[in-house]
């Protein structure tokens, strides 16, 4: 029965870090985690196929077939060895899970906020600011999406196989750790498609980071123009950013830094649409006045997202928001999955600081 005392243990050590984020940043994420992490990201890149997905299509054969066991066992007279037995080694599973986590995840939430180990602080800003940043990303948007492919409905595809692009994915992390060495502390994680994706819109999650094993898993059912944006997300999950607006951040970077229009077009389109939405819960008015500058493409893109994201609308995907939203309160962000949106934020202080250094491209290179 040790694992009952060695299981609250990572929750504690948590705890106690939270109020030294500066000895987690400086030595724990830049040196301890790259080195725990890499024996199990090297085995995740060795497996072609999603692990987690295996994972969840095994459980339930697993608990049948343990069902099946301790029925037999109660049969013999042997239930009581047999459940002292299973909870022992549940015990052990879950004990180790959690140890494996909080090392490769559950830590990083006590991390410096990316705001000061990037230079970009944030404070309350106007809704003009906000609505000057809007049209620069979308202008960046329609520029990259002009390299870009359409069906015959005119909404944006992949221009590779989807394989392809996903391997890609790492190109841009690449790129973006010559402006910020953080994103070179270890190798960007391969993210993985999911087979069973159709089902998984469900829920209404995009991507998943699975920590036990360091593997990125992404939804590859939804609207493509959103698929390049969800990748890097996870990929920087892997990378040891845990928060959901920080790791919507650095994709961002990674994103726009990439040599594929595809991934551009994503991730400057991931924040035309953030920036939007924050536009409209402040001024309404000013954003009724901005949105006209917004491509016809872009339009397009988001209308036929909406109406693929509603076909799933339902039971499965509250619950799923309410577990989501449970998870992030439990490991330090408060403000549950209205984390996501502060993403603006970062957002906002990268487009005062590039437009004060006047490093703001007007057009991006097309290869």
């Amino acid at each position: 029965m040790l694992w009952l005392i060695l299981l609250p243990l990572p929750f504690l050590l948590r705890k106690l870090l939270a109020a030294a984020p500066e000895w987690v940043e400086q030595t724990y994420i830049r040196h301890i985690f790259p080195l725990w992490s890499a024996p199990f990201r090297t085995f995740s890149a060795t497996v072609p196929f999603s692990l987690t997905e295996l994972a969840v299509v095994l459980l339930p054969v697993i608990l049948i077939l343990w069902m099946a066991a301790a029925r037999r066992a109660v049969r013999t007279h042997r239930g009581q060895r047999f459940f002292r037995r299973s909870l022992s080694t549940f015990g052990w599973i879950v004990t180790i899970a959690a140890w494996q986590f909080m090392l490769l995840h559950g830590i990083a939430y006590t991390r410096e906020p990316v705001s000061d180990s990037f230079g970009l602080p944030s404070r309350a800003r106007p809704a003009q600011e906000v609505a000057a940043a809007l049209v620069w990303t979308a202008r960046q948007a329609e520029l990259a999406r002009t390299a870009c492919q359409e069906d015959g409905a005119g909404v944006f595809t992949l221009q590779k196989p989807l394989r392809d692009t996903l391997d890609a994915a790492r190109a841009g992390y690449r790129a973006a750790a010559q402006d910020w060495p953080l994103l070179a502390i270890a190798p960007p994680a391969r993210p993985k498609p999911v087979l069973l994706s159709h089902f998984w819109s469900y829920t209404g999650i995009t991507g998943l980071y699975n920590p036990l094993w360091v593997e990125a898993n992404v939804n590859i059912d939804q609207p493509a123009y959103l698929l390049p944006a969800a990748a890097g997300h996870e990929i920087a999950h892997t990378l040891g950013f845990a928060r959901e607006d920080e790791a919507g951040f650095i994709s961002f970077l990674a994103g726009i830094a990439h040599p594929d229009p595809d991934y551009r077009y994503s991730s400057y389109a991931d924040a035309t649409i953030r920036l939007l939405n924050s536009l409209a819960a402040i001024d309404p008015d000013l954003y009724q006045e901005t949105v006209a500058q917004i491509g016809d493409g872009l339009w397009r893109d988001i209308a036929a997202a909406n109406d693929y994201w509603q076909q799933f609308e339902g039971p499965a995907q509250e619950t799923s928001n309410s577990i989501n939203d449970a998870y992030l309160k439990a490991n330090l962000q408060t403000d549950g999955v209205h984390s996501y949106g502060r993403m603006v934020d970062l957002l906002l202080a990268w487009y005062e600081q590039n437009q004060m250094q006047q490093t703001l491209p007007e057009a991006l290179p097309t290869p």
